[in-house]
């Protein structure tokens, strides 16, 4: 704001902007001081210190550093775990050479047990092996009956014969129906059997190939890996802005009232000094019963 003798006060907007950016730039440095609180725990300090800064809008605005240190204890535990971890890297590099041998052998299963590709053919040898001691038996029996049936003078194909003969025939039926049953049911188990041993022949030959990729990634997984440090949140202290424009203007204000005021007071005394003269004026003009125009 400015004024001269008999001139208006003026108001310089942009002396008022840029001292309320100063006043906000000083503020926001008390708040980030206020914020950089030192701590001390018993596992390690947090300190902060000024280590420069730059100008910002004719401010110059500092930068802090904070710094974070271990306790003597914890030092130690952090000395030891991460060298268990850098040792466990170390021997990462023999572990992926055994992984990249592993990998580079593609799996071969040619000596895989196989499996049986024809159920037909199980079928009938669990059959035949089920049906051999009974029709053994059966025939021998058969052999009997019919001697006897001979001894007692029944002619084959006689009606008393063949009439003694179907328990025999029924038997055999029987047993060659049990062992049609039974014989799928075997194959079925066979196949299964099969199968299984197949898979795990399987199972472990993938598990030998893929225990070196285990072993390295338990290597690489040791100790946790890299540990990002954390930090306790510090006190935020708000310090709110100065309002720097509005006493400006307050000011402002009151010089321009006062000019108006000098300014109405000026005006009336000039107005009576105005009508004095012009009385003294029409005085003189009627001497000697003159009059003055």
């Amino acid at each position: 704001m400015q004024s001269g003798a008999g001139s208006a006060p003026t108001f310089n907007a942009q002396q008022a902007a840029s001292d309320q950016s100063k006043s906000n730039v000083q503020t926001g440095i008390a708040n980030a001081t206020l914020g950089n609180t030192n701590q001390v725990t018993p596992y390690g300090n947090l300190t902060y210190a000024e280590t420069g800064g730059k100008d910002v809008g004719g401010n110059w605005v500092p930068s802090y550093t904070a710094t974070q240190t271990l306790s003597p204890e914890q030092q130690q535990i952090y000395n030891k775990t991460t060298g268990l971890q850098s040792g466990a890297l170390d021997t990462g590099a023999t572990a992926l050479q055994q992984v990249n041998n592993a990998v580079g052998t593609p799996l071969n299963f040619n000596n895989a047990p196989k499996l049986p590709t024809d159920q037909t053919q199980l079928k009938d040898e669990a059959y035949k092996a089920l049906t051999a001691r009974s029709n053994q038996d059966l025939d021998h029996q058969t052999e009997l009956q019919k001697s006897m049936l001979a001894n007692q003078g029944l002619a084959v194909g006689g009606e008393a014969y063949n009439n003694a003969m179907i328990p025999l025939e029924r038997a055999r039926v029987d047993a060659s129906n049990q062992a049609t049953i039974n014989s799928g049911n075997i194959a079925s188990q066979n196949l299964s059997q099969a199968q299984t041993l197949r898979n795990q022949y399987i199972n472990e030959a993938q598990t030998t190939r893929n225990q070196p990729i285990q072993d390295l990634t338990a290597l690489l997984g040791f100790g946790g890996g890299v540990q990002q440090p954390t930090y306790a949140t510090p006190t935020q202290a708000q310090i709110a802005n100065t309002d720097v424009v509005s006493p400006q203007i307050a000011a402002y204000q009151g010089q321009m009232n006062a000019y108006n005021q000098n300014m109405q007071s000026s005006n009336a005394a000039m107005g009576g000094l105005f009508g004095l003269g012009g009385s003294a004026l029409s005085a003189a003009g009627t001497v000697g019963g003159m009059a003055f125009l």
